[in-house]
């Protein structure tokens, strides 16, 4: 019944990213201007995983697990560039290197056949932006910065990451290990809500957001 709702979802990304150009002049350096960079590359990828099965005639697991490795790499960059105690940044760089690695254990371990989700990495690479994402939030509450945070696009991008992959590793852990068989109904549905709250979430915070407090 909902299972159209899945091809929905790069309209979403299209949305977010088309207010995110015309937000650039908010977005003062790299580091804002990347968060526009990574919803077009995710837009991107929808597009080639349409298309990838037409074109090579193999399942798209290899287009999206490369956006997961490269996307959750990008996330714990990100928010470990917006940390400022050394214990937090250097946790970060440890928990990148820890997530590439899970990222070829898992290849080394589908080695005879690579064309899978890879599961576990997501679910490494969730705990990972979660916490991280945890020690950013109580550095933004223990400073001055907790009086504007919400001005700031981090504070919705990171907010955006959360509420769509914290909902929606449960839900693929659960198919996964309890073997529940997957509904592409229920999937499309689940998926493209929990897209609509993240880029709602990047939307805001691409409007909202005031240039000082984007640096």
């Amino acid at each position: 019944m909902f299972e159209f709702l899945r091809s929905y979802i790069i309209y979403l990304a299209l949305l977010s990213g088309i207010i995110g150009l015309f937000s650039l002049n908010k977005l003062p350096g790299s580091k804002a201007k990347s968060l526009v960079i990574l919803i077009w590359f995710s837009v991107l990828t929808e597009i080639v995983g349409y298309y990838f099965t037409q074109w090579t005639g193999l399942l798209n697991y290899y287009v999206y697990n490369f956006y997961m490795f490269v996307s959750f790499s990008a996330y714990i960059l990100l928010i470990r560039s917006l940390l400022l105690k050394y214990g937090n940044r250097l946790c970060g760089t440890l928990f990148l290197i820890l997530f590439i690695v899970s990222f070829f254990l898992n290849i080394l371990y589908f080695k005879e056949d690579v064309n899978h989700s890879f599961i576990y990495s997501f679910a490494i690479g969730v705990l990972l932006v979660m916490i991280l994402s945890c020690l950013y939030l109580v550095e933004i509450f223990n400073s001055d910065k907790i009086l504007k945070f919400k001005k700031s696009v981090f504070f919705w991008y990171i907010l955006g990451i959360l509420v769509f992959h914290v909902p929606f590793l449960p839900f693929m852990l659960a198919i996964n290990w309890f073997l529940i068989k997957q509904d592409e109904s229920i999937f499309s549905l689940v998926l493209f809500i929990l897209n609509v709250l993240a880029h709602s979430c990047y939307i805001v915070g691409f409007i909202w957001s005031e240039k000082k407090y984007n640096y």
